[in-house]
């Protein structure tokens, strides 16, 4: 372990001062302090954000029960170009009052509060790699935090929604710890993905291609069991960016509560009993936030994990991949103790009926349709004269050589079908 408290690094920033050296405000340096005793680390990802200076930073507190509990990994908001403490003051204390262990992680940031606001002046994926640090400290040092390495739930507010969220999306249990469920608070889905899509030193707003950084894109059938809140009142995230991810999660199977206060609210947490009155009765009214975190816990987990598909050395060595060394799946896999231990091509074991023990691998998750739900609409014409699209010479004729066929969309199906459809229209099988 490398722990320091708080007096610590107080003690060296003042020496640092007196110097005359003292290093650049971090924007965890203002950090609330929950009550009972804590831990901090200094994350072993180094220095960045944009000052480059900027250090990842873990504040444990130990459930007082003094056994393993269920772990609150708390992840602030702040528009990633600061972090707001008031969540932690709120929402993180009642996880701790509710004898949960509680870690706040204050991650690095790749946007400046005070120049160039607009643009990504870091590498944003150091604040994932500062997730994955963290929850790979809380498993390695499980015990001494009394931390139940099986039940550990990311809960992000905004900025931190969608950094706990693209961390759930991408996770591999092998490589990269995943939650064992996700609360996300007015997650800061569209213009979070933009930010980490974008390139270091470019404006992210006018971004059109961020899907490999979106959640709702992302989720699959191994997405943790996730809660989401919301309030309509939001003038910073839309609720149809709410009801979208919704809507990926049911498609995908993964289990889920969505809570949305319809009336009043904004991009904040209102009074918990604003969300029980929407809860249908699931949630105590004189509760807290800290039932959202009971209630992930509860849901049923996903039925299969997500498999990576990692060459051996030797493939690498000779330019070989997974999928095309029949010779070595069917005889290593669950054969071979090397094979088991690194978990080598997880995937194609899988795929051959050769998996490791106790894991089901998801299907590669497939990819969402841009095709379009076409129409088949009848001219007036057609109508009067009870004829149809399907059945119609008049298709051979116009379609799209048509401009009144073309601005009212007439027949859209039947005229793809016959290689005559509307410019910017792929109708779907």
């Amino acid at each position: 372990m490398y722990p320091t408290t708080l007096l610590f690094i107080a003690i060296l920033s003042l020496a640092a001062a007196l110097d005359g050296n003292a290093p650049p405000a971090s924007p965890a340096d203002d950090r609330p302090v929950l009550s009972g005793l804590f831990t901090s680390i200094t994350l072993p990802t180094g220095q960045g954000g944009c000052s480059g200076t900027q250090e990842a930073i873990l504040d444990i507190y130990p459930s007082s029960s003094g056994s393993t509990t269920p772990t609150v990994l708390h992840l602030p908001g702040g528009a990633y170009m600061n972090l707001v403490g008031d969540t932690v003051e709120s929402a993180g204390q009642q996880y701790l009052d509710a004898g949960y262990t509680v870690a706040v992680l204050y991650y690095r940031l790749p946007r400046s509060a005070t120049t160039t606001s607009w643009l990504v002046c870091s590498d944003p994926y150091e604040a994932l790699d500062d997730v994955s640090s963290a929850m790979t400290h809380l498993l390695e040092n499980a015990s001494d935090y009394n931390v139940d390495a099986d039940q550990i739930v990311l809960s992000g507010f905004s900025a931190g929604g969608h950094l706990a969220s693209l961390y759930s999306s991408l996770c591999n249990a092998r490589s990269s710890a995943c939650p064992a469920g996700q609360v996300l608070h007015f997650p800061f889905m569209e213009k979070g993905s933009k930010i980490f899509c974008s390139e270091v030193g470019t404006a992210f707003n006018a971004l059109q291609d961020y899907d490999e950084c979106f959640p709702t894109v992302l989720v699959d059938e191994a997405t943790p069991p996730t809660i989401l809140y919301h309030a309509s009142g939001d003038p910073i995230v839309p609720t149809s960016e709410m009801t979208d991810f919704v809507y990926a999660l049911g498609q995908q199977g993964t289990s889920y509560e969505y809570y949305e206060v319809l009336e009043g609210g904004g991009h904040y947490l209102v009074p918990f009993s604003q969300v029980a009155a929407v809860s249908d009765g699931v949630l105590d009214p004189s509760g807290d936030y800290a039932s959202l975190i009971e209630r992930a816990l509860m849901l049923p987990n996903p039925s299969c994990v997500r498999c990576d598909d990692i060459a051996t050395p030797w493939m690498e060595d000779n330019g070989k991949t997974c999928d095309v060394n029949t010779w070595l799946i069917t005889n290593k896999c669950v054969d071979d103790p090397q094979w088991v231990t690194n978990g080598y091509c997880r995937s194609s074991c899988y795929d051959a009926g050769r998996g490791y023990a106790n894991e089901v691998c998801c299907p590669p998750p497939t990819p969402p349709s841009s095709c379009t739900e076409c129409s088949d609409d009848a001219t007036p014409w057609m109508e009067n004269n009870a004829k149809t699209c399907a059945t119609s010479p008049q298709i051979e004729t116009n379609c799209n050589e048509n401009g009144w066929w073309v601005s009212n969309a007439y027949c859209q199906l039947s005229c793809f079908a016959a290689g005559r459809g509307y410019e910017g229209i792929d109708c779907c099988d």
